[in-house]
């Protein structure tokens, strides 16, 4: 009996396009994506592209659909992967997409959360543009942290689409991308190309791993204000890449246009070969942005007095942590950041999908049951040590999330913030985020607070309902926000005084 199903690239892990933005892996996107378009249960399944989802933490997209890392490789025929790659890919162009979820075996995360409705979505709005389906033009087999993946090719008459299917060592589908074609990212047109450089930069994580950089840089000899760009859930790469689009990218070259320099970098989740399980919400988020607070302070150019940290869903969330421990920023800005635990946030989320068709099906209903069980579990810390949750981390994770208030770390600040969110986006709302912000911090002569009415979780415009499905539609992060964190960055930095 075939189950119904949603698709949730960081979704359920908030995305990175999940809190990740929904990341392809929503950190739980593990070789994640951020070229990538992503259905994937979290934003941390494995991925190559250089584009997330999250997550978003997408591809970026993340972590595997999977409860549990993969166990040791038992035998896997790579030729049998491709094989079953070629076919997956023929039965969706063939449009059957209800065979394909009663024909493969798929984790059980993944199952929980994608349907046949949902995949055609997915796959008629990839493949839009490209014509009438040719044939496959070739399938590649490789291993990645730990996963097996086959990338198929699929020509088209104007043009190709490449599709990664993500295996465990049992053969069992844990993930599903469809990396953007090359060049389908376009600048927004607010960009200023001529106004800026970009230079090449590295954040060192670990003791093993440095993960690369870029510091993009107004041209001019005078001193400017700079920030650091804090990733949503899923090993995001240094664009927040999330299928077509780059809102990270977006950020940096209209902040930059506009005077202000901007360091982004590869998440660690997306650069370093590390044990997801293993690590915390600070290993994941807040050490690598107060490093990279520093490498950008040691520019010659960047006054470290006028540095500001911006945080996007995960990352917004942690900004008040950064901020604090930092010590020395001038201010902080929360883009789609939950003011609500996560624990509560992710039953809501997984609601939501549920709804998308206007019902919850008894199944679903089931469905939604066990995830707010294994939230108890997770809140009680009743997970193993080796044990994935909702594409996010383990017990680490889990543990120092909860132990992290950040309301009351935000009341406890007296640098200026600047809260920002649109009013489309599912993920974190109005009212699990921007609303409780105001209550909590309303009464503040330093804190801005601005929504907007037509942007999602990426601050990318839309109409309708929201869905995972505009994720991958390409976009740009909207001209008013890039305006308006520049604007505040400006203000707050002294730069409009001077």
């Amino acid at each position: 009996m075939r189950t119904r199903r949603r698709f949730l690239q960081t979704c359920i892990a908030l995305s990175g396009a999940s809190l990740a933005g929904c990341s392809e892996d929503d950190e739980s996107t593990t070789p994640t994506s951020t070229t990538t378009t992503a259905v994937s249960t979290t934003a941390s399944t494995p991925e190559t592209d250089t584009a997330t989802p999250e997550p978003s933490e997408s591809t970026a997209t993340d972590e595997p659909t999977e409860t549990t890392e993969p166990t040791e490789t038992e035998s896997i025929d790579p030729e049998t992967l491709k094989e079953t790659g070629r076919a997956f890919v023929n039965q969706l162009a063939a449009g059957e997409y209800a065979a394909i979820m009663d024909d493969y075996a798929f984790s059980e995360q993944f199952a929980a959360q994608v349907d046949a409705e949902q995949l055609e979505s997915i796959w008629t709005t990839q493949t839009a543009s490209l014509g009438q389906f040719v044939e496959l033009a070739g399938a590649e087999y490789s291993r990645s942290d730990g996963y097996h993946v086959t990338v198929v090719l699929a020509r088209f008459t104007g043009g190709r689409q490449a599709v990664r299917l993500v295996f465990d060592d049992t053969a069992t589908i844990v993930g599903l991308f469809f990396p953007a074609s090359g060049g389908s990212y376009s600048p927004p047109e607010y960009v200023n190309q001529s106004a800026f450089e970009e230079v090449d930069r590295t954040i060192a994580a670990t003791e093993t791993c440095s993960l690369p950089a870029k510091l993009t840089l107004p041209t001019g000899e005078e001193s400017i204000p700079g920030v650091v760009l804090v990733h949503g859930s899923g090993p995001n790469d240094m664009d927040e890449t999330l299928g077509p689009n780059k809102p990270f990218k977006d950020l940096a070259w209209g902040l930059a246009s506009r005077g202000v320099a901007v360091l982004r970098y590869d998440k660690r989740t997306h650069a370093c070969d590390v044990d997801r399980a293993a690590l915390t919400l600070d290993e994941k988020v807040t050490d690598d942005a107060l490093t990279a607070l520093g490498v950008l302070r040691e520019h010659p150019r960047i006054d470290p007095s006028r540095t500001v940290v911006v945080g996007h869903s995960i990352g917004a969330m942690t900004a008040p942590r950064i901020a604090d421990r930092d010590g020395s920023v001038a201010g902080a800005v929360m883009l789609a950041g939950n003011a609500r635990p996560l624990l509560d946030v992710i039953p809501e989320q997984q609601e939501y999908l549920f709804r998308l068709d206007g019902e919850l099906s008894d199944e679903e209903a089931t469905q939604l049951q066990a995830v707010e069980q294994t939230v108890e579990r997770i809140r009680s810390l009743d997970i193993s040590e080796d044990e994935i949750r909702f594409g996010l981390g383990g017990r680490p994770f889990w543990r120092t999330v909860q132990e992290y208030d950040q309301v009351a770390t935000a009341k406890e600040l007296d640098v200026p913030l600047a809260i920002f969110q649109g009013e489309r986006d599912y993920q974190v709302t109005v009212e699990n985020g921007y609303n409780q912000w105001q209550q909590a911090l309303g009464d503040r002569e330093n804190v801005t607070f601005r929504s907007y009415a037509d942007l999602n979780h990426l601050f990318m415009p839309g109409e309708g309902q929201p869905s995972p499905a505009e994720y991958f539609q390409p976009n740009n992060v909207s001209r008013a926000v890039v305006e308006d964190v520049a604007s505040w960055v400006r203000r707050v930095t002294g730069e409009d005084n001077q």
